[in-house]
């Protein structure tokens, strides 16, 4: 029974049929990167329990045929060489998909940093009690994959000083942004577009509020000393001011409720 076991995680036809679904995998995850996201394709392709499966039914395969062929002799090296480098290009993606870590680090001209951005996504919540008559607060981060038309159903369970506590996911939005919708019963804003640090900005301010924006304040119907005030009525559209060089435009927007919409809705069970 081992030995038949054996001559099927060595024989060539598993490795011809490895190479074929390896394929097809590939080329189906290209497709779904275009369609919905890289996310997605990760779910359920290049993350999958199946696909790391094939993985490691490949290095079983390349590693037993090399003393199956004999291929350790020194007439066959050229073909060790080969199955020794497909162990080690998969050794390797297993330390990079386990042990390993991706992001981006934007660097700016005459500049240095030590931080990026991790390609992971992270939800941090913050829970707040009282112990003893002491307030107190845990923080926690926790990686999740998000994807569109993926699987968001994940609930993550932990405590606070032994008391049990569950986060679930109960929706996630796809390149969610902040937006307004026009009501009637809606407040005035003003959107503020500057280019501090040469990268364009929003802003929105609420009729009657005060903002700080780059340390420099502003003011919407709402005059305040060392303030950008602006006052604007019903019938104005856009006004124009300058601001350390760097020109800021202000609209005023209708009467409209701010909506922040986020990419995902967290419940506390």
């Amino acid at each position: 029974m081992q030995n038949k076991l054996l001559s099927i995680l060595f024989s060539t036809r598993l490795m011809a049929l490895l190479f074929i679904v390896f394929a097809v995998a590939m080329g189906v995850g290209t497709f779904v990167e275009s369609y919905y996201s890289t996310e997605t394709a990760r779910q359920y392709i290049y993350n999958a329990h199946w696909f790391e499966v094939i993985m490691v039914l490949f290095a079983i395969n390349f590693f037993g045929n090399i003393f199956r062929y004999n291929l350790h002799k020194r007439e066959k090296w050229s073909t060790l060489l080969l199955h020794m480098s497909f162990v080690l290009i998969i050794v390797g993606a297993g330390i990079t998909r386990y042990i390993g870590f991706e992001g981006i680090m934007p660097i700016r001209e005459g500049q240095a940093t030590n931080k990026f951005m991790s390609e992971k996504t992270f939800l941090t919540f913050m829970i707040d009690g009282e112990v003893d008559g002491e307030a107190l607060r845990r923080r926690k981060s926790e990686e999740l994959l998000l994807a569109p038309k993926g699987n968001n159903d994940i609930t993550i369970n932990t405590d606070f000083k032994g008391d049990p506590i569950s986060f679930k996911v109960v929706n996630y939005i796809h390149g969610a942004e902040e937006g307004f919708r026009e009501t009637e019963d809606g407040s005035n804003y003003i959107k503020i577009v500057e280019a501090g640090g040469g990268n364009r900005h929003d802003h929105f301010i609420k009729e009657g509020e005060v903002v700080s924006i780059h340390n420099v304040l502003f003011a919407y119907n709402k005059p305040t000393d060392g303030a950008i005030n602006s006052s604007a009525g019903s019938s104005s559209k856009t006004i124009f001011a300058f601001v350390k060089a760097s020109i800021v435009w202000f609209v005023l927007c209708s009467p409209a409720t701010f909506i922040a919409v986020l990419d995902l809705t967290v419940s506390i069970i």
